[in-house]
């Protein structure tokens, strides 16, 4: 399984489209950071604890210690059973160590938890493609309107199309 956590603080929060392998881009403050350290390294001891693997994929550390986001893959019996239900987000209220005047804050941070999905085999025959390229549209930088610079593949017996500009 594998679990993101990305820091935010209060509700300013911008999130990148999701994708398998995308991330929740974070707006906030050094405490949320060092909230979402916490919160991944509680998340390592309990596996640590569960006799699971524990694999840190990619991390963004913060000036002060903490994480922008972590990237982990949780593997073992029942990993996912247990921990499926930690996605969402996670609020502490706490005077912070960052705070010089004693006031409580309150940082959150999003946790995604998702299966790891199963390697399949595809086979695509390169006749099925129809590849096109042809010029971008929009706004643009040198010659955009000039060069033929965009592609677009279409799979021909389901018609998906997939475009790049």
């Amino acid at each position: 399984m594998r679990i993101w956590i990305c820091s935010f603080f209060l509700v300013t929060l911008t999130m990148a489209a999701m994708s398998s392998w995308r991330y929740v881009e974070r707006r906030g403050e050094e405490e949320a950071n060092l909230f979402a350290k916490v919160l991944a390294e509680m998340y390592q001891r309990f596996a640590d604890r569960m006799g699971w693997k524990v694999e840190i994929l990619t991390s963004d550390a913060s000036d002060m210690g903490g994480y922008n986001f972590i990237s982990l893959v949780i593997r073992g019996e029942d990993a996912w059973r247990r921990l499926k239900h930690e996605g969402g987000p996670h609020r502490v209220q706490r005077v912070p160590a960052t705070e010089t005047q004693g006031r409580v804050h309150t940082s959150s941070a999003t946790v995604i938890a998702l299966p790891e999905a199963d390697e399949i085999e595809v086979a695509i025959d390169p006749n099925d493609l129809r590849i096109d390229v042809y010029r971008s549209t929009g706004p643009g930088g040198q010659s955009v309107n000039t060069t033929d610079s965009a592609v677009r593949i279409t799979h021909i017996p389901s018609g998906i199309v997939v475009a790049m500009q």
